[in-house]
């Protein structure tokens, strides 16, 4: 089951608890006010109640599970996409150090070359052009270090990753059952 699913049905159910208990507790407050009118035995309603705070607390609780789960995938997604954007970055610094290197020993590169070190940094850039006219002239000529770089699809949001995460839970009306037994009869 997917985490969104398992946050969506767990929510339902815990809400559906929550709405019996209320109903039980009106009944129980309805008994207060006429005692002599009322059909319900007061003990059973508790006993109910009881039950009912029961399942709602364990299907509570493993909601809050689900949620720590999401929250470390996110988490973990956000780590891996941050570690991604590093790697870039610092693999686009290496390239724009090699323009600068190549510029300065007075080789030819491409306009492409030259112009993401330009858009990098202009002072690097005039810097390296001075270098080349004080270093002699190299017949070396470079290809591109970026090659055409095609448009990369669109990757989906940390959000939609950690909700779309498998996770194994039981139902929820499992956990409510497991949460409260039968309660021995008098």
């Amino acid at each position: 089951m997917k985490i969104r699913d398992a946050k969506q049905s767990y929510a339902a159910h815990r809400h559906a608890i929550w709405e019996k208990r209320e109903a039980l507790d009106k009944v129980l407050k309805e008994q207060e006010r006429h005692p002599l009118t009322s059909t319900f035995d007061r003990v059973e309603l508790s006993r109910e109640l009881s039950l009912l705070d029961a399942q709602y607390d364990a299907v509570d609780k493993a909601l809050m599970g689900i949620t720590a789960m999401e929250t470390k995938v996110f988490g973990d997604e956000c780590n891996r996409h941050q570690a991604e954007v590093q790697a870039k970055m610092a693999e686009d610094l290496g390239k724009i150090m090699e323009v600068y290197r190549r510029v300065a020993s007075g080789a030819r590169v491409p306009a492409k070359d030259l112009q993401k070190l330009m858009d990098y940094d202009m002072k690097l850039y005039m810097a390296a052009k001075q270098a080349a006219l004080l270093a002699r002239q190299s017949e070396e000529e470079y290809d591109s270090l970026w090659e055409d770089e095609e448009e990369v699809p669109r990757q989906k949001t940390l959000e939609e990753v950690s909700g779309e995460t498998d996770i194994d839970v039981p139902r929820p009306s499992d956990v409510a059952a497991e949460a409260a037994p039968e309660l021995p009869s008098e």
